[in-house]
């Protein structure tokens, strides 16, 4: 569903499918390999020639049906891709591409690099959302209306202090993000069981920093290949944010239902439109937004799952996050894009507020000289 052009610009962003794109992906395998050649080049741990070689290796000489070939046999894509890089290098740098590297030190490092574009356009969409919100506080913030606790009126507040629980809401979330992002981009160099045991001396520390600084990734020690907490760091964040913003749209859908109209979305010629009454104006930007923050949020838990790792490495949980974590970026750019959406046109009635809350007022009264 997330890859048919029917459906996809409904429940992602193509800046985010093109991040976690198979593009992207095999170009982030083959940068981590070239990072990783020069940076053992520059250690005298292989010839420099050899590294001028695999750094001028580009995605577009993969052949992919053969990668894919290759990853149906093994059950591993680095296998492939190394094989095809050594053949065009030649025979003299063969043995150098992918030198005492291993798949999971390939591919964590690049899923590494591809959740730091992500949170980077994650971010931003944030601090765009924020900034409408504020926007709103400023135009509406006075307008008086009645407040609602379990579905009743409770008592008069200004909108304002619901405009800036959202915004206090949505910037703890970014924090959460930004200190997850600590933990869990990191570089992964480690060799079979991660110890770079096949490195002598301050050898292996010091290629593990080199790479990490040249990706601008942190290192974690000894590794972190079977601890996934700081992955499973990540995408918590991320499913906590999509709470917050399933919330946020719900609650406006509520105010926008016809019983209380206090807001409503902007609407264009045939938005939200229904087959079979033609009177409506669906509010779609609430209920994508709410649809694609819930999915997004619900995808989020399995990453528990997936951190229970036997001994030094376990695939049987390993593989699972190569679905897993493009997925829930995927899902939270869609909510991000959605919210962003609503709050873009998003009308206030201050006038069925002021109606709104004269009623209950004018209930209060009757009710009291009964």
């Amino acid at each position: 569903m997330l890859d048919r052009p029917l459906y996809r610009n409904s429940f992602s962003t193509a800046a985010m499918r093109r991040i976690w794109s198979e593009d992207e992906t095999l170009a982030s395998w083959i940068a981590v390999e070239q990072v990783l050649a020069r940076c053992q080049s520059e250690l005298g741990l292989i010839p420099q020639e050899a590294a001028r070689r695999i750094g001028g290796i580009s995605a577009d000489q993969i052949d992919r049906n053969r990668l894919a070939g290759e990853m149906d046999l093994v059950g591993r894509p680095i296998v492939g891709l190394v094989g095809q890089m050594r053949g065009l290098v030649g025979d003299a740098s063969a043995a150098y591409v992918h030198y005492r590297a291993t798949t999971q030190d390939i591919i964590d490092t690049a899923m590494a690099m591809q959740m730091r574009d992500g949170l980077d356009e994650i971010v931003a969409s944030i601090d765009r959302m924020v900034l409408r919100l504020e926007y709103l506080t400023e135009d509406h913030g006075d307008a008086r209306m009645i407040g609602r606790t379990n579905g009743q009126h409770a008592v008069p507040m200004d909108f304002a202090t619901r405009l800036l629980v959202w915004i206090s809401e949505l910037r703890r979330r970014r924090q959460a993000l930004m200190e997850a992002a600590g933990r869990g981009l990191l570089v992964q160099i480690g060799g079979p069981v991660g110890d770079l045991g096949r490195y002598e001396g301050d050898t292996g520390p010091a290629l593990k920093q080199k790479v990490a600084a040249a990706l601008d990734l942190g290192t974690a020690e000894p590794h972190w290949q079977n601890a996934r907490d700081g992955v499973a760091d990540i995408v918590t964040a991320l499913g906590a944010l999509c709470a917050s913003l399933c919330k946020i749209a719900h609650n406006v859908n509520l105010l926008a239902s016809s019983d209380i109209g206090e807001v409503c979305e902007g609407h264009s010629d045939g938005r939200g439109a229904s087959s079979s009454m033609a009177h409506k104006r669906n509010q779609r930007a609430t209920e994508f937004g709410e649809a694609v923050a819930r999915l997004g949020r619900q995808r989020s838990e399995q990453i528990q799952e997936v951190c229970l790792h036997q001994h030094e490495r376990s695939g049987g949980v390993w593989i699972a996050e190569w679905m897993i974590v493009p997925e829930v970026f995927l899902l939270t750019s869609g909510a991000l894009m959605w919210a962003e959406r609503l709050f873009d046109g998003l009308q206030v009635d201050a006038h069925r507020m002021a109606a709104n809350l004269q009623a209950h007022l004018d209930g209060l009264a009757s009710s009291r000289s009964v």
